[in-house]
């Protein structure tokens, strides 16, 4: 049986330009054809760098103890309003501290953060004291302990 002649190449048409390299040169970068490429493989020495972000800030430094202390301080004072004076005076050291060493003192924020959540229940506390007071004051004075 004779099969019809078929298009030049065979089944899958002509021949790419891309066939193997002629003999005596080394093979392509990517190995010899029809090998996959090593992913095992490292990069040349010197192809990777880093990309160079211009506007990139430096890391911010640390935050002092003396603010997680105020904010700390500041969130306790809830239940135990003397607290929120503490509150209050570590974060006022702790601002301190970072407005005059930028570059090794952080936490500007946390502390300014716990002087107002401790100072807002040192108020409170305040508050009902006095308030407390005057309810004695009024009992004694209109002498419901007789």
């Amino acid at each position: 049986m004779n099969t019809p002649p078929g298009p030049p190449g065979g089944p899958y048409g002509p021949p790419g330009p891309y066939g193997p390299p002629p003999p005596g040169q080394p093979p392509g970068p990517y190995g010899p054809p029809g090998q996959p490429p090593n992913p095992f493989q490292p990069p040349p020495v010197g192809s990777y760098q880093y990309p160079y972000q211009p506007n990139q800030r430096p890391a911010a430094p640390p935050a002092s103890g003396e603010a997680v202390a105020s904010l700390i301080c500041g969130i306790l004072a809830w239940g135990c309003f003397p607290l929120g004076f503490l509150a209050l005076w570590l974060g006022y050291r702790a601002r301190n501290a970072a407005r005059e060493n930028p570059t090794q003192v952080g936490g500007e924020q946390l502390a300014l953060a716990g002087m107002i959540i401790g100072g807002i229940f040192a108020a409170i506390g305040i508050l009902i004291l006095v308030l407390y007071a005057g309810m004695i004051a009024v009992m004694v004075g209109t002498h419901a302990f007789k």
